[in-house]
């Protein structure tokens, strides 16, 4: 295979999520080819053997181009050849930087141009109801003034989130309204609401994802992959997953629309599929990797090694089918799913209930067949350190909650010494 046998640049992964980078580290460095990484929101936080060197940008997320000077130096000065974005913060501080970045090595991902398309849903929306896609009827909404009143005319439930995805870190994916009641209570989220708003109806069914590796407008690599729990517990992120057969309506949808993008590199596009009608619905694509990486390298897809392989002139060995059935578990997100599921079930029978499903699937979700987000025998560490960072946090969450409940206990009431509104 074509230059198997020469030394290889380093490449540089921008972003610090373990279950994503951990194993990008992992699948390039069997190959020889040396990783390390870099974010400008955190350091990473792993001991994986895989990942050579870890760094931090100069400034912050509002100060771009004090991290794009820093990049660049990074870049000059280690010579990599490859920049992998892995979340969406390093999409959109590429989509503002690709032209200078591109001089110095290859960037892996669209350009500008084409990342607008996934960076905004409204964007995606649009592109993908020119395709013949379906898309949950939606509306964009600009203060929370104009969300609250909204809200309170619209058919019941919806799904709000941000629209865009940008440099700031998002304070929340999405969330549900199913209730008049739920109105106001969840626009107590305050600054937490990133302002414009997309809101959306809410789908019935469950998340499916077909993950794709595109290369002058073909599909290289395919898999797909169907969400068995999230965190939040109502719709968030993927905790637990199982490899399905690749759909092929699903597939061929998929693929139209990244083509229809002018798409290269990799992408998951994001399904909602009615269990009774069959009838899927696009959500967003993902123009990067995803959390649920760890599920199609499991089950025989090795998409960041043949990402590598392709833009370095080789040609991938993708095998035709993969072991549709393999689990897999995000054990962090996992643990952060229960602690919502008991908070919860103290205030509601629905949460109780759901609680109670938890609980009996323990056993089967934490088989020895069901693969670890960042945990292997080889390189223990990553996935070690993020399960005793989850735990840890909310130890001390609860701890002062419970140290909360106790001062007010102990604090007199005043009420009735305030003056009337």
């Amino acid at each position: 295979m074509k230059n198997q046998n020469k030394a290889k640049r380093p490449v540089l992964l921008l972003g610090w999520i373990p279950r994503i980078v951990t194993l990008i580290a992992r699948s390039l460095s069997k190959y020889g080819v040396p990783v390390d990484v870099v974010s400008f929101s955190r350091k990473v936080r792993s001991h994986s053997v895989a990942i050579r060197e870890s760094f931090l940008l100069p400034g912050s997320c509002s100060d771009s181009d004090r991290c794009i000077a820093g990049l660049r130096e990074l870049i000059i000065q280690n010579g990599y050849d490859m920049l992998i974005p892995t979340d969406d913060q390093g999409l959109a501080l590429l989509a503002d930087h690709y032209d200078a970045l591109g001089k110095l090595l290859h960037v892996a991902c669209p350009a500008p141009s084409t990342l607008s398309l996934v960076l905004n849903k409204a964007n995606t929306h649009e592109i993908a109801s020119r395709c013949g896609i379906r898309v949950p009827t939606s509306f964009v909404v600009r203060t929370v003034e104009e969300l609250e009143n909204r809200l309170l005319q619209a058919s019941l439930p919806v799904v709000i989130k941000p629209l865009a995805k940008n440099l700031r870190e998002e304070a929340f994916k999405s969330c549900i309204i199913r209730s008049k009641d739920d109105v106001h209570s969840r626009l107590n989220l305050g600054p937490s609401l990133e302002l414009p708003l997309l809101v959306q109806e809410f789908c019935e069914g469950a998340g499916v994802g077909v993950e794709v590796l595109m290369s002058n407008g073909e599909a290289r690599a395919v898999f797909q992959h169907r969400r068995l729990k999230e965190f939040p517990y109502e719709g968030g992120f993927s905790v637990l997953a199982i490899a399905e057969h690749p759909e092929t309506k699903l597939v061929e949808t998929s693929i139209s629309l990244l083509r229809a993008m002018n798409w290269h590199g990799v992408a998951m596009v994001e399904y909602k599929v009615n269990s009774s009608t069959g009838c899927a619905t696009l959500l967003e694509v993902n123009g990067r990797y995803w959390g649920s990486l760890g599920l199609p390298l499991a089950a025989g897809i090795d998409f960041p090694l043949y990402h590598w392989q392709l833009v370095h002139g080789e040609n991938p060995s993708v095998p035709d089918s993969y072991q549709v059935g393999t689990r897999w578990r995000w054990t962090a997100g996992y643990i952060a799913r229960l602690h919502e599921l008991v908070a919860s079930a103290i205030h509601s029978r629905q949460g109780l209930d759901a609680l109670q499903a938890a609980l009996y699937d323990l056993p089967q979700d934490f088989s020895p067949s069901v693969h670890d987000a960042s945990f292997r025998w080889s390189d223990p560490a990553p996935g070690i350190a993020e399960v005793l960072i989850a735990a840890g946090h909310f130890l001390i969450y609860d701890a002062k909650a419970v140290a909360r409940r106790v001062k007010d206990r102990r604090t007199p009431s005043h009420k009735s010494l305030a003056p009337a509104d």
